[in-house]
């Protein structure tokens, strides 16, 4: 039994075959070790294998076409409007659906060769089959990067926000939570369901362990890197989520003054029968959201230092991309705990300042560049919302504005 789960329902996508898939993995692989330790700037042997392998990336019949929408003015509209496939220099974004037949194709195919077998010898199969040590070895180092980038952020906030105390209890908790994957395969003997599934998500165990645990359909449906880091960044940020700190019978008060920006701003829905931390509360979904953000933009920001222009636009929606309304007849959008995709993508993720200046958005502290990412409005479209239109983004040093007497 598990007494607390946060599963994230945003599943992505990676199918690639032959040459493209050791190119992108040489790509990564060379980005990733580097951005262990260095975690704003880009390896330049990085870039040179992407440049020379761009197009290769991007063949006919699959590449991302030319998104219709201005991403400073509607986000969503950008990342959502392509229901195939996504490429960005690392890895490639597909639909939930596509991912998950993948996976039940190994199933069905290990079922038809051996109808002699066992369920337990099938799903060894399985296993061995969709959770491969390059796979795992993958999704780790993507967890351990994410990780670093987070305890950096914890570490970079004054002490008017967290002081010495509070930053390692949240630091101590997110070394805590493992990533869990089935080997041996009895380690999901509870929830076994998970090798044909895109779901990730964080568990609170009766006896206090926190860890991370990988659907196997996730290593097929999610092959980009910063779709990774923002999946890992969610999921991690629940061991360190306001419901769980209050869990833990912790008080950090800079999380009271996030969570009352959130509120105020709408991102989390004050509703009726509204329980804080219970029943049709998006608290914790939000800040995971929030606070992956944040890991995001740092990623990004190291990767365009030497992509512009479509790369870099196909790697920001790739973060998201899953995010958006699936067309599966399964579908069903969960808003008991999790904000809307747009408010998610266009709110959450697309008005965070350092996003908007990767985009070429107008911020507080620049005017809109002319990078190839602001793309030309329709005619008659109304101009690009700038700073002074939108609300403050939220951070921990959030004042609620008190109205005069």
């Amino acid at each position: 039994m598990h007494l607390f789960r946060y599963l994230y329902l945003r599943r992505s996508v990676f199918f690639t075959i032959g040459g493209s898939t050791l190119l992108a993995w040489i790509v990564l692989t060379a980005w990733t070790i580097f951005h262990n330790h260095q975690l704003s700037q880009p390896s330049r042997n990085f870039a040179a294998i992407s440049d020379a392998t761009a197009k290769a990336r991007f063949p006919a019949g699959v590449a991302s076409p030319a998104p219709i929408e201005d991403p400073c003015r509607h986000l969503y509209r950008t990342v959502c409007s392509n229901t195939g496939v996504t490429r960005d220099p690392t890895g490639l974004v597909r639909p939930d659906i596509d991912g998950e037949k993948m996976a039940i194709k190994i199933y069905e195919d290990i079922t038809r060769q051996h109808p002699d077998w066992s369920s337990d010898q099938i799903n060894e199969e399985v296993v061995k089959q969709i959770y491969t040590p390059a796979h795992i070895d993958r999704i780790e180092s993507a967890h351990h990067w994410v990780r670093n980038a987070m305890e950096k952020i914890i570490d970079s906030q004054p002490d008017s926000v967290f002081n010495a105390a509070e930053k390692a209890t949240l630091k101590a908790r997110l070394d805590r939570t493992e990533i869990q994957v089935p080997i041996p395969v009895s380690a999901y003997e509870d929830e076994s369901y998970l090798f044909t599934k895109n779901d990730i998500f964080y568990e609170r165990t009766l006896d206090g362990r926190t860890r991370l645990r990988i659907g196997g359909a996730y290593f097929f449906t999610a092959r980009s890197w910063f779709n990774q880091v923002f999946t890992l960044g969610h999921e991690l940020a629940h061991s360190i989520d306001p419901c769980e700190i209050r869990s833990a019978h912790l008080s950090i008060p800079a999380y009271d003054r996030l969570a009352a920006c959130l509120m105020d701003q709408g991102l989390v829905d004050v509703r009726r029968g509204r329980s804080e931390c219970g029943e049709k509360d998006q608290l914790s979904e939000t800040f995971a959201d929030w606070f992956a953000v944040q890991v995001t933009a740092e990623a990004l920001r190291g990767f365009s230092l030497e992509f512009q222009g479509q790369a870099l636009l196909n790697a920001t929606t790739n973060a998201v991309r899953d995010l958006c309304e699936q067309n599966d007849p399964d579908y069903v959008e969960d808003t008991e705990f999790h904000p809307s995709p747009r408010v998610r993508i266009n709110r959450i993720f697309g008005r965070n300042p350092e996003i908007r200046e990767i985009l070429g958005c107008a911020t507080d502290s620049s005017p809109p560049t002319a990078s190839p990412l602001t793309l030309r409005a329709p005619a008659g479209a109304p101009p690009s919302p700038v700073p002074s239109q939108l609300k403050p983004y939220c951070t921990f040093n959030y004042q609620p504005q008190r109205s005069g007497i």
